[in-house]
């Protein structure tokens, strides 16, 4: 044990939030060409994929989908497809992201970064639409958190955590602002 070395990780290496987002899985055409034949069964535990002309068509862990070496392409789910990056450009501020995607951004972004090989527009169109429609609730959220209104049931687990965050500053500041007053008082009672 004392030969154990340290090893750095990135900040969200540890991250549950992260963890579980990657752990959804994602709908692929595999290309049939390089793609070893063991790979289904052993890493995704499918005995027979289902295959057409594009290649082998399988559902994957988007945190394995970062380690594949074989040309696949990503078939977008329906929280990222085209008609719903139009909808969310247009006015996110009501989409329901928790009932869409649980971990909408994370998600998004792991597709995007995986899609920006293969298609490379796909992926920034994504990319865009994330921002956009963080953009466009993001006002909402704070001003939530700041009259201490209940979050809402349209949050996904990033603007949750934004909430609440907004939430514990506007509390903390309630309370500095509360110590600050009764301080003024206090000075003008022993000034008199």
């Amino acid at each position: 044990m004392a030969n154990l070395e340290k090893q750095r990780v990135e900040s969200k290496y540890f991250d549950l939030d992260d963890i579980i987002a990657k752990s959804e899985a994602t709908s692929c055409t595999f290309e049939v060409g390089e793609l070893n034949p063991d790979f289904f069964p052993e890493m995704l535990g499918i005995v027979k994929p289902t295959q057409n002309s594009e290649g082998y068509n399988a559902d994957v862990p988007l945190w394995l989908l970062e380690s594949v070496r074989t040309p696949f392409s990503i078939h977008l789910p329906q929280s990222y497809s085209l008609s719903m990056q139009g909808v969310l450009n247009a006015d996110a501020r009501n989409i329901n992201l928790s009932r869409q995607q649980q971990h909408f951004y994370a998600n998004g972004m792991h597709l995007s970064h995986l899609m920006k090989e293969q298609n490379p527009d796909g992926a920034m169109n994504l990319s865009r639409c994330m921002l956009n429609t963080l953009t466009q609730r993001l006002g909402g959220i704070v001003s939530n958190a700041a009259h201490q209104r209940t979050k809402g049931d349209k949050f996904d687990v990033l603007e949750t955590k934004v909430f609440e965050e907004g939430k514990r500053c506007k509390e903390d500041i309630d309370r500095w602002l509360k110590q600050d007053k009764q301080a003024a008082s206090r000075k003008r009672k022993r000034n008199s």
